[in-house]
């Protein structure tokens, strides 16, 4: 039996509650691009392709390594995240950086986005809608697609594979919930929600993939 829309908002919590407990082990593990071939790359392309002047989010912070690098970029960049610890680890490691006059912390849940329709320039979901079930994907993916202004990009990193569930270990203790993707099928999703000139990319890091959409 599949799971309900009424499930997600628990696996979420749960989920998201090994970060809060872990917050400063992963942020301080997640620091280093070296340890993400190809990652950084990745970043500054998408901060080249989504259209200026309005912000752009990175959805699903972490530490907020990736909201900096945008920052450094001249990007007006909204960090967001829905573990209260993660985020606040990410903004006393942002604190007194000259970048951090472009940068804003916000927490979030990404089936109910707090912006405005049409308010953002990007999204960068780096690996973060992979602990998104199925049944919320759509949902994940419409309000993504409503905060973008036309014209407007996402850059979605996945992992491939086949089926969804609990795992241990890992970067962190403790179980989280992950969703595995087909590309192909993953684009068909992002079409489906209204992106055009869907692409994918494979990253640098084995087992990941990028999808690149345009509002």
């Amino acid at each position: 039996m599949g799971l309900r829309m009424s499930e997600v908002g628990e696996i979420t919590r749960e989920t998201c509650g090994r970060y809060d407990a872990n917050a400063s082990s992963y942020g301080e593990a997640s620091e280093d691009y070296d340890r993400f071939p190809g990652l950084r790359a990745e970043v500054v392309e998408f901060a080249r392709l989504a259209p200026r002047p309005l912000p752009v989010l990175d959805l699903g912070c972490g530490g907020g390594r990736d909201a900096r690098l945008l920052a450094s970029l001249g990007r007006t960049v909204i960090a967001g995240d829905y573990a209260p610890a993660m985020l606040e680890w990410a903004r006393d490691r942002s604190r007194g950086r000259e970048e951090g006059r472009t940068l804003g912390f916000l927490r979030l849940n990404t089936l109910a986005l707090p912006l405005r329709d049409a308010s953002l320039a990007g999204v960068w979901a780096s690996g973060s809608l992979l602990h998104i079930p199925s049944v919320g994907m759509e949902r994940a993916l419409a309000e993504i697609y409503r905060v973008l202004a036309p014209a407007g990009i996402a850059a979605i990193s996945m992992r491939i594979g086949d089926g969804e569930g609990w795992k241990k270990g890992g970067s962190l203790d403790g179980r989280r919930w992950f969703t595995f993707v087909d590309p192909d099928a993953f684009t068909n999703r992002l079409e489906a929600a209204g992106f055009t000139g869907v692409r994918i990319r494979f990253a640098g890091r084995a087992g990941w993939f990028i999808a690149v959409g345009t509002r």
